[in-house]
């Protein structure tokens, strides 16, 4: 649904282009690969979206220490608040509403149920 790159002819051909990472911002695998390269630096802090899904306020408290930030209750409640699914889906900000049409379909939603879906992709 965006307008970033032409469109497939087929779901195949789109994952062919994505193997090949003939796709907007490249290679998936070489993005990965280079952060997983960094992961022993001090100043690297890698999560997954797994992980903050089964365990939102340990990741936040993670993502504090490594920051050497520490909150108090109320402002790690208020971080949770505002960092959940339902909250960021009405952000416009989060669902490139702001973006022209010239870039994406009027209804593109970049945030849609926000549950994992057993496959490897997140929704």
């Amino acid at each position: 649904m965006t307008k970033l790159t032409k469109k497939p002819e087929s779901l195949d051909q789109y994952f062919q282009w994505f193997l090949q990472g003939h796709v907007p911002y490249g290679s998936w695998f070489e993005h990965i690969r280079g952060w997983v390269s960094m992961r022993d630096r001090e100043n690297v802090l890698l999560l997954s979206y797994e992980e903050l899904q089964k365990d939102p306020r340990s990741t936040i408290e993670k993502i504090c220490q490594f920051l050497g930030k520490k909150l108090n209750p109320e402002e790690l409640d208020s971080v949770l608040k505002n960092s959940s699914f339902h909250v960021m889906k009405e952000n416009k900000m989060s669902n490139l509403e702001m973006l022209p049409e010239t870039h994406v379909d009027k209804d593109f939603k970049i945030t849609r149920k926000g549950q994992h879906s057993g496959s490897g992709a997140g929704k």
